[in-house]
């Protein structure tokens, strides 16, 4: 996944120490101020560089490098896999998982497979992959949800 931010030294160990008191990654911790600002309606839910539309039969995904269409009705079926992904998981939960990333694949036409923090959507027009964290890619189903309605 590629990354962007960059911080002072001491504002990357200050972000360090509020992740590890909270038990967070740093990553998740900025996640967490970003879906803050989002519920103020501070700023736009819709992910930077990402596009999504609808027509009568179909949701479309463009993102750089990627692009793939799911029917309005699979839509939700989507969204919901790629929340599922990102959703605490024990030992017994990750064959169920499993299945279910490889159902979406067959359902929705636009394969999702799991990576250790996140997810790859694979295009089945170019067969171009796309990785999100598991926060974004819940953003992304919940764009996924607005665009569909």
């Amino acid at each position: 996944m590629p990354y962007m931010l960059k911080l002072p030294d001491e504002r990357g160990a200050q972000l360090k120490m509020i992740a590890e008191r909270e038990g967070k990654t740093a990553g998740d911790v900025v996640s967490d101020m970003i879906r803050e600002k989002l519920a103020e309606h501070a700023l736009s839910a819709d992910l930077p560089g990402v596009i999504v539309t609808r027509s009568d039969s179909e949701v479309r995904i463009e993102m750089p490098g990627f692009e793939g269409a799911v029917s309005a009705s699979d839509a939700a079926k989507l969204a919901d896999g790629l929340r599922e992904a990102g959703a605490p998981m024990t030992p017994a939960d990750r064959e169920r998982k499993q299945r279910l990333l490889e159902g979406l694949g067959a359902l929705t036409g636009i394969n999702v497979e799991r990576m250790a923090s996140g997810v790859r959507l694979v295009s089945p027009i170019t067969g171009q992959k796309y990785p999100l964290n598991f926060g974004v890619a819940a953003d992304l189903a919940d764009q996924i949800d607005r665009t569909a309605k």
